[in-house]
């Protein structure tokens, strides 16, 4: 399998697992059980179902090697025949049509108890796929319910999203401003935030890089589902962070209700007083001293207590969990490959960049930041080698020395003498 086939469906594995990955237990059952009714698309095999089992081994499988653990092998089993005996799957059908309030559990000890699970006998597990897929013993219908919450510390769970703002100024034009704003659910501080002219992941990555550096890692990530938070950028990033990213169901803005509240806490207290005509770089000022001065220093009904506060008192029982600038940088970088001309140059968005020698018609690794394309580090297995910088012809000409001509050669009338 490529190794770009396998780092995708690693990617898809961790999307999966990834709501749950600071959750108890049962949360994590109750989730992996709703996810095993659904088909998930998966790059190469298409849409499939995965079972809680599978779910569960990706899990532990994460938390032991990181992201490379999810990445598949080669099959132990290949080659040998795993098609069902039918007399078997006729036998499941009949039981579970004839009692079809029997839970699984039970249907696989009778079906065991009589024999009646073929040889070698059928895993449990296989069963319950079976069932599943099949329709035959259809579990009660249940409703979910939702509920005001609150987690019990700072850093258990940001909320992160993108609003609308004001028309401003920026570089001689007028366009529209959008905040991205990260709160904390236990504070309801704001610890990540910017005004842009756009909600792309670059605009996202550097308000997280900068949370992350000023507030430290948070253990579950909660976005909604536009291309920004879906980006495999992001996920990737979580992945490598060992951050907990959850996507809320499409068009379910009340689930975002905390980062919604904030929004419309911004618009009827700092947006109502902004001037028109502002520039982005005002705006954003102006929106730094309110939170300061304002919102993070006044009284929250929500939790009854000011957010700085709150924030305070939180962060003097708990250890707070940080990465470096540089760890923040390395796991932000976007990734690409090239393949290395004979002239040992490279083409990127349009330029030629030089790079060593020895990778001539090899195909690299390139990582650069999200903000800034120009800034290329070459990657070799994963180890960064260097920065590679743009082709300066007229400098490698200042530096190229033709071979000398031998000294035992003299030159009459354009003819070569010995």
């Amino acid at each position: 399998m490529e190794k770009d086939i396998r780092e995708k469906i690693a990617l898809k594995r961790f999307q999966i697992i990834s709501p749950v990955l600071a959750e108890p237990a049962r949360a994590q059952n109750e989730y992996f059980r709703q996810q095993a009714e659904r088909e998930h698309h998966f790059p190469r095999y298409g849409l499939k179902k995965i079972s809680v089992s599978t779910m569960k081994t990706w899990l532990k499988k994460y938390r032991k090697g990181g992201f490379d653990a999810l990445k598949p092998r080669s099959r132990s089993d290949g080659g040998r025949p795993r098609r069902l005996d039918e007399q078997v799957l006729k036998v499941i059908e009949i039981k579970c049509k004839a009692y079809p309030s029997l839970s699984v559990q039970k249907l696989y000890e009778e079906l065991r108890d009589q024999g009646l699970l073929g040889q070698p006998p059928i895993h449990y597990n296989t069963l319950l796929r079976i069932v599943k897929t099949k329709g035959w013993l259809v579990p009660q219908q249940r409703t979910d319910v939702r509920k005001a919450f609150e987690v019990d510390n700072v850093n258990d769970l940001w909320v992160c999203d993108f609003m609308h703002g004001p028309q401003v100024r920026s570089h001689n034009r007028s366009v529209k401003a959008v905040l991205c704003a990260i709160l904390d659910d236990h504070s309801r501080m704001v610890v990540g935030h910017a005004f842009n002219t756009s909600e792309t992941i670059s605009s996202l990555t550097i308000v997280l890089k900068e949370a992350f550096l000023a507030y430290g890692i948070p253990k579950r990530l909660y976005v909604d589902n536009g291309p920004s938070f879906s980006s495999d950028l992001l996920s990737k990033s979580c992945a490598m962070a060992g951050i907990s990213l959850i996507h809320s169901k499409p068009y379910d803005s009340p689930s975002r209700g905390k980062v919604e509240r904030l929004f419309r806490t911004i618009r009827e207290r700092f947006l109502s007083g902004v001037q028109k005509g502002i520039t982005l770089r005002e705006l954003n000022e102006a929106f730094w001293l309110w939170l300061q001065e304002d919102y993070h220093h006044k009284l929250h009904n929500g939790i009854g207590d000011k957010p700085i506060d709150r924030y305070n008192a939180s962060v003097a029982r708990i250890e707070l969990r940080r990465l470096c600038k540089a760890e923040l940088d390395e796991i932000f970088l976007i990734r690409h490959e090239r393949l290395v001309n004979n002239d040992a140059t490279i083409s990127f968005k349009g330029s030629l960049y030089e790079v060593p020698p020895a990778y001539i018609r090899h195909k690299i690794e390139l990582r650069h930041p999200v903000d800034d394309p120009h800034q290329l580090y070459l990657y070799d297995n994963g180890v960064r080698v260097c920065t590679i910088k743009l082709l300066d012809k007229k400098e490698n000409a200042r530096s190229f020395r033709p071979q000398s001509v031998p000294t035992n050669l003299s030159f009459h009338k354009g003819r070569v003498l010995p």
